[in-house]
């Protein structure tokens, strides 16, 4: 690595039973750059392997349902490990001269249509949805792209003067979900149709409510949590507040039959009726993932600027420890 890089993670997403990080980076210079790395569980320790390097920022990551990898920067670049059946358009891409290249990256750069019309997009969220790529912006909008060079406007949720997009797109049992800004909770009714959701707050203060991130809950319904720290339910339209959480949280995943909530004082569990207890305190911890016998989340304040790092909870039959790992260094 160049010194005077500064790193921060991106996103997270498990592909197969393996993990993969997008990492930001800055050069000296101010140049911007993104790391794509996945990582392999040897003798208690992450194994971490660099596969792509991308000019520009990785805004958003998720793998589909064969295991390829998908990710999009600030500049409407759509990278991919799998080159798609469609191959026109998808230029290869050169590989870092420092990479051992395993295998070869694609990109394409998307045109956001609304009304016909190219629209100025930033993306902020993926998720693969029946074969096609659902895309969340910050300006409120979801997209969908199947192939070619244009995604299309699939719902319109854009408020203006608004601040914030969408934040996360949840696939549960009961349905799929949009969470984001000014209390933005949308459920699909069907493809190009969506449907807004009252949640268990005063209509006046929609706007200030922010639904971080959402994941499925243990009868297939909606587990969300917003900023301030309220856990909601959504099963069908009924949306309940069933826990508060002390931190302000940053994350929430299920891990071997337990849903955690990563804030910024540590990890929480919910528990029946209501309840938190809490896992592991005194660490800033974001986004997190299930990777089996691990639970993997952001360390969402590096010790350094010149790192990025996750914290880990291992979890087998012969031990049940915390460690936290650098990703990336200078």
């Amino acid at each position: 690595m160049t010194n005077g890089v500064r790193y921060q993670l991106a996103d997270l997403a498990m592909a197969g039973d393996r993990p993969w990080f997008a990492v930001h980076a800055q050069d000296a210079s101010g140049e911007n750059f993104s790391w794509i790395i996945s990582g392999t569980f040897q003798e208690e320790r992450f194994m971490f392997h660099l596969e792509a390097w991308f000019s520009g920022t990785v805004q958003a990551m998720v793998a589909d349902e064969y295991g390829h990898i998908w990710a999009i920067t600030d500049e409407d670049l759509l990278f991919t490990n799998h080159l798609p059946g469609d191959a026109e358009g998808w230029e290869p891409q050169v590989a870092h001269p420092q990479l051992v290249v395993s295998d070869t990256w694609y990109a394409r750069r998307l045109t956001f249509v609304l009304n016909g019309q190219a629209q100025p997009e930033l993306a902020e969220c993926l998720a693969w949805v029946n074969g096609a790529l659902l895309i969340g912006t910050f300006q409120r909008r979801l997209y969908q792209w199947e192939s070619g060079d244009m995604a299309l406007l699939e719902f319109d949720g854009h408020v203006p003067g608004a601040l914030g997009g969408i934040n996360n797109i949840v696939m549960t049992r009961h349905g799929i979900y949009a969470l984001g800004y000014g209390g933005t909770l949308w459920r699909r009714q069907q493809e190009g149709m969506w449907r807004m959701l009252k949640g268990p707050w005063p209509e006046e203060s929609s706007t200030f409510v922010n639904l971080i991130a959402g994941v499925e809950g243990p009868a297939g319904e909606l587990w969300a949590i917003a900023a301030g720290g309220s856990v909601i339910s959504v099963s069908d339209d009924a949306v309940t507040t069933i826990a508060q959480v002390p931190g302000e949280p940053l994350g929430i995943v299920r891990f071997q039959l337990q849903w955690l909530v990563s804030t910024l004082d540590g990890c929480y569990a919910l528990v029946g009726d209501g309840g938190v207890l809490p896992i592991r305190l005194g660490l800033v911890m974001g986004k997190g993932i299930n990777a089996g016998c691990a639970l993997v989340a952001f360390d969402a304040e590096p010790l350094k600027p010149d790192s990025a790092g996750i914290h880990v909870w291992l979890r087998t039959r012969s031990q049940d420890r915390w460690f936290r790992q650098l990703v990336c260094f200078s």
